[in-house]
């Protein structure tokens, strides 16, 4: 039998009623001492500017503020009661990733005509996004940390693709990045009337619902057995959720993290039961909303810009990812261990695999610099004797794919040292945390303190990227034997991270689109007196990497076998972890931050069959040379003379080797 929860935990929801009606009080106070508190909230005196901007921005505000924050959490209370996993959300199931793709492609692309299937489009967009997640998760021993772990994914490609879209219409820039970072600013009451019913209808739904709610909570076996139409309850249910958050996204924008922490906070303290989990929900979640919006409301004006809300509440519920998972377990056990570690299937001896992936690299950047697409699919050849006269077609070409080459082979190196060092096949510097934590660093030297030195970036971007790797080590040092605690500690410090990234972008002015087109992964800004220096330290690097290859070999065994053979691991650990961050900051400098390369490089050499240390530096430097060299001739001629960013094309490959993989492992 459920308990019900204490009184104690009554406090939660009462302090949160009690903040939000004190910030109203202090919205309302000034019309309340001059006793026109009744004519600001009701009938504004047309003459009076104060009344006219209360009652038709803060009020609505307000509201709208209330009306988001109850409607997130209660989805996410009603998303996780479904999969029985506290870190499911809106956010982290790809939900809102594909819901803002499909409402960003829909607002700049759809006819006037179509503006009243709006909802439909959003809808369909949520759901498809959330289908593939639970498609890659389902049928594995711990879906549950699968699901996760898929939404990740799926929410790296989708974000990935809106800011391509975005790129290729700059002249709604502004209005849809501020949108996207969630944006509660109101100038009237259209807004509110729009998202009121469909809000109130989608939170019927879901209450009306709280006993098969109940029933799936049990598990799909118990529910089964109690004759529950599993996969129809399942669908109505998230159909209701999606629904709501796309809803709320289409009114405000992306609003973080309230879907996660709330729901899963209430039932840490003792809300267990479906109908007084989601009640809770709907009053935590909108008085917590209302009372971050107006913390944030104060900062109004900082810089010229509003201090936009979404970021800030991913500030504030990111934390909570990493608190749930110090408690929820989720994780798989030490037996687990092992289905995480790719399978050697000796594809070739790996003299002759080598052999294949350097000539590989040398035919791809021939004829990178030698055929193009002329952007009707039609094939262009370039004559080899221009080669020799080195026009500036040739010039930029030989700039683009040498940039896209080394930072393939930077991200490889980083992601190895980190995926060996950390004994985390699954560990990555973009997944992990630095590759977000050095463009972050680099961002807010160029806003802020105008900062404009690529020698200078590259090192503020350096210590970024170390202060993340610490940080990240020191949250999962008592989690050895657990290989996906530390990509999803990553992935909560990549979401502040992001978050921040938004707020600094907001005050960049007229940096956006430049920095906006950085942050996708693209080799367009690049110079060749910039990638020399970098190709410089990632050979550096390597040649020291691949000197410390032994001790690198012990370190894989584990660190109580590493200590008992007399390897000194805090220290080589620090050394290794620091190059892996210089690594990443230089790439990231020269291409910004790209997925899935310092990931997919080194798992792909191990799949391979490269296994010790220095075979499996090779490997995985040869893998993402190949993989950056082929990304960024597709981005420079697919639509050409359009340019997509690399990082992009980069996510599609990545996506499509996780989704092979995972379908492998069915």
């Amino acid at each position: 039998m459920m308990m019900r929860p204490a009184r104690a935990t009554i406090l939660v929801p009462v302090l949160f009623g009690l903040l939000a009606i004190t910030t109203i009080f202090a919205d309302l106070a000034p019309f309340l001492q001059d006793g026109n508190g009744w004519q600001a909230l009701f009938a504004p005196d047309e003459t009076r500017f104060d009344q006219i901007f209360f009652h038709f921005s803060t009020l609505p505000r307000t509201v709208m503020a209330f009306m988001c924050g109850a409607g997130l959490a209660v989805a996410g209370g009603a998303i996780q009661t479904i999969f029985r996993n506290p870190l499911a959300s809106p956010t982290t199931l790809g939900v809102g990733a594909g819901v803002e793709l499909t409402l960003t492609v829909f607002l700049v692309m759809a006819p006037a005509s179509l503006a009243p299937f709006q909802d439909v489009f959003t809808l369909a967009g949520g759901m498809i996004a959330l289908g593939i997640v639970y498609l890659i998760a389902s049928g594995r021993s711990n879906a549950t940390l699968w699901l996760i772990l898929a939404g990740m994914i799926v929410n790296l490609l989708l974000h990935s693709a809106t800011q391509i879209f975005m790129l290729f219409n700059q002249q709604y820039l502004d209005s849809i990045f501020m949108w996207g970072a969630g944006d509660l600013a109101q100038n009237g009451w259209d807004s509110g009337y729009y998202l009121a019913p469909r809000l109130v209808l989608g939170i019927i739904a879901i209450f009306a619902l709280v006993r098969p709610l109940d029933i799936l909570a049990l598990g799909d076996d118990t529910a089964n057995s109690l004759g529950a139409p599993v996969k129809w309850l399942r669908l109505i249910i998230l159909t209701v959720a999606v629904f709501i958050t796309a809803s709320i996204i289409s009114a405000v924008g992306m609003i973080g993290f309230i879907g996660l922490a709330v729901p899963a906070t209430l039932r840490f303290v003792g809300f267990t039961r479906s109908r007084s989990l989601l009640a809770m929900s709907l009053v935590v979640g909108g008085c917590g909303l209302v009372v971050i919006d107006y913390v944030m409301r104060q900062f109004a004006g900082t810089g010229g810009d509003i201090f936009p809300t979404g970021a800030a509440t991913a500030l504030i519920g990111a934390p909570f990812v990493i608190v749930i998972l110090r408690k929820a377990r989720i994780m798989p056990d030490g037996n687990a261990n092992s289905q995480d570690h790719p399978a050697n299937y000796h594809l070739a001896p790996k003299n002759l695999l080598m052999t294949i992936l350097f000539t590989g690299l040398v035919l791809g950047l021939a004829l990178s610099l030698l055929v193009s697409l002329d952007g009707q699919g039609h094939v262009v050849f370039t004559a080899i004797s221009d080669l020799f006269a080195f026009t500036s077609t040739i010039g930029d070409r030989a700039q683009r794919t040498l940039a896209a080459v080394v930072c393939g082979a930077a991200l490889a190196v980083s992601g190895t040292l980190i995926q060996r060092v950390g004994h985390n096949p699954m560990a990555s510097p973009e997944i992990t945390g630095v590759s977000s934590a050095t463009a972050l660093a680099m961002i807010v030297a160029m806003v802020y303190f105008s900062f404009e030195g690529r020698t200078e970036l590259m090192l503020i971007g350096a210590v970024g990227g170390i202060v993340a790797l610490m940080v990240l080590l020191g949250l999962c040092r008592n989690f050895n034997h657990a290989p996906h605690y530390l990509l999803l500690n990553g992935l909560a410090i990549t979401a502040i991270l992001g978050a921040v990234v938004r707020i600094a972008l907001t005050h960049s002015g007229t940096q956006a689109t430049m920095l906006i087109s950085w942050l996708a992964g693209t080799t367009y800004f690049t110079r060749m007196d910039e990638v020399i220096p970098v190709a410089m330290i990632t050979a550096a690097l390597t040649v020291m990497t691949l000197l410390a290859r032994r001790p690198l070999e012990l370190a894989s065994m584990g660190a109580e076998q590493a200590v008992s053979l007399g390897l000194g691991m805090s220290v080589f650990r620090l050394a290794m972890m620091t190059g892996a961050a210089i690594l990443a900051a230089v790439s990231t400098l020269l291409v910004g931050p790209l997925s899935f390369v310092g990931l997919m490089a080194p798992h792909l050499a191990r799949i391979a069959g490269f296994r010790r240390a220095g075979a499996h530096l090779l490997g995985a430097i040869l893998i993402g040379a190949n993989v950056m060299m082929v990304a960024e001739w597709l981005a420079r001629n697919m639509l050409y003379p359009q340019q997509l960013p690399t990082g992009l094309i980069a996510a599609l490959i990545g996506t499509a080797y996780f989704l092979i993989l995972s379908a492998r492992r069915q």
